[in-house]
This record gives C-alpha cells, structure tokens and sequence, in this order.
C-alpha cells in the first residue's frame, strides 16, 4: 500500500478533515457523551470537555505518522463535526484496512455516515491501494451494518462471542469489499505501478474544486515526455484542476430532450461530391505527345545524361 497520511476529503454534504484540538467542545456534545453513541463501543461516555480535549491532542500528535487514517465528518451546513470515521487496523501483508466510524445521535438516519463511508472505501482502494476493507459490528447494532451494505461491504459471517462492549461479550458480525483477483493481478503490474488521484475540496464560494496531486502531475509529465520545473508544474496542475471544473459544471446541465450533434454550432458541409464532366482526358494529352508508346507517352531524359 501507497501511505498517504489523514487527507481532507469532500463530498456532497460533507467535508473529511484531520481533528484539531478546537473541536473537543463539538465532538462532545455531538457524540462522544452520549451513552447511546457508545453503546456499542469499548469505552465509556466522555466526563467532560477537557477529557475529550486530551483524547484530540494525542490524535493530533498521531497525524504526524503516515499510516493513520481518522477523519472528523464535519457537517458543511454547520462547519462543526458530527462524527469520526477512521481505519483502526491495517495488515501490509494482505492490503487490509479495518474501518469503524461513529457519529451523533441527532444526526442519525439521514445518510451522513454511508456518504462518509463510501468516500473512505474510496480513497482507501483507489488511492492508498488496499485490496480489502472491512469492518466488524455487534450484530444488535443493525443500523451499522444497513450502512456497510449500502456502500458495496457485503456480510461475510457472525463471530459468536468473539468480542466485547459496554453490553457484554457479543457476536460479531463481519463486512468485507475487496478487489477482484484480476484487478489484483493488475495492480502488480509495471503500468498500473503509478496511482493518479484527483480530490474534490471545498473552495471559499462554497462548491467543490479539484486538485490534482504532486503524483498525478508528475505521471503526466512521464507520459507526455516533459521535464516540468516546479512553476511550470504548478500551474499545469492549476490548469487541470480549472478543466475539471468547468467539466463538472458542464455535467450539472440538464440535457433532456436536447438532440446530439458532433459539433456545438451547425456546421454545413462546403465541400461538393466529385462528378466527373468530360472524362480524364487522357486521349487528347497523349495525342500531343511527340512519342506515342503503349498508351502513354515518352520524354527526352533529363536526369542521368
């Protein structure tokens, strides 16, 4: 797998960023105090702002490392966070990442966590490159899996009396979305080797913007053959990135009923069939020609005398 640390993600509704340390107040009372959040988890409800304030300075420091993944879902209609979502485990030998997310209560049954899923599971297999993610939930805590289903994590089995959580010893259920054997063979070889990625952000005006990764433009340099310098390079990428948006702006049209045409003005052709009017005239060239030899006619040489 390609590292490639806690990146800020968007969706629709939502934005992925790294924790700060300012967002103890809000991850507090949105969910980490509340005893039916973490019904289902391994640790009991926060006491206080102040104990959620250390858990967010020990995340931050873990940012540093490149193998961690936890995002803060933070909700773009009110710019606070609703929720976590992160990979608690990895296994390098097989490309596995284990996912589990939480979020608040008021926020429940509205779509926020499978469209912060489905990100995630993105950007997991098709940036960093694992071939498998998963997830496990005790199998009293349906609504988890509802999501899992819904954003392509199939269920895979119950483990019975295999884990442990502020209910007791519970099974657990198990969801799994891996890549198939062919993409897996394909991942190995020396043309898929170099990943390209494209991440929406959030601009300024409100809407998603591209931008395009030091990665990506560094593999279209290879393959147009150009040694970018480094403002030439970023401003290619800026270049990219404006194409890219003015596409999605162009996908947002609505097109229903509008006819395709191969050009977007009409164009009439200027350009007549060929019609042959008195023949080739071949007859009448050769007739002036001073030598007459099988249909065609000779010239003095003017080359080789």
């Amino acid at each position: 797998m390609k590292h490639l640390g806690t990146q800020m993600m968007a969706t629709e509704r939502l934005t992925l960023r790294r924790f700060t340390p300012e967002d103890a107040e809000h991850m507090f009372f949105n969910w980490s105090c509340d005893p039916e959040v973490t019904k289902f988890l391994t640790w009991e409800p926060q006491e206080s702002v102040e104990s959620t304030a250390s858990f967010l300075e020990q995340w931050e420091k873990e940012y540093e490392d490149s193998t961690v993944y936890r995002w803060a879902i933070e909700l773009n209609d009110t710019e606070q966070p609703i929720g976590v979502i992160e990979v608690c485990s990895l296994d390098e030998r097989i490309g596995s990442a284990e996912v589990s997310f939480r979020i608040g209560k008021e926020y429940w049954h509205r779509g926020y966590t499978s469209e912060a899923l489905a990100e995630i599971i993105r950007f997991l297999m098709g940036e960093v490159g694992a071939g498998r993610v998963w997830a496990k939930t005790d199998t009293a805590n349906v609504h988890a899996g509802e999501v899992m289903e819904k954003c392509g994590m199939l269920p895979e089995g119950v483990l019975k009396r295999a884990g442990w959580n502020n209910t007791g010893i519970v099974d657990l259920a198990v969801y799994g979305k891996a890549i198939s054997a062919a993409a897996a063979e394909d991942a190995q070889t020396e043309d898929t080797e170099m990943t390209t990625h494209v991440t929406k952000v959030m601009g300024e005006d409100g809407k998603l913007r591209n931008v395009i990764s030091d990665e990506t433009m560094e593999y279209v340099g290879i393959l147009a053959k150009l040694e970018l310098s480094p403002e030439e390079a970023e401003a290619a990428k800026k270049d990219m990135a404006d194409m890219l948006d003015y596409i999605d702006q162009l996908n947002e049209l609505d097109t229903d009923g509008i006819e395709p045409m191969s050009h977007i003005f009409p164009v009439h052709n200027v350009f007549r069939e060929d019609v042959v009017m008195n023949g080739d005239g071949s007859e009448a060239t050769l007739a002036n020609a001073p030598v007459l030899k099988d249909g065609g006619f000779k010239v003095p040489k003017t080359i080789g005398e």
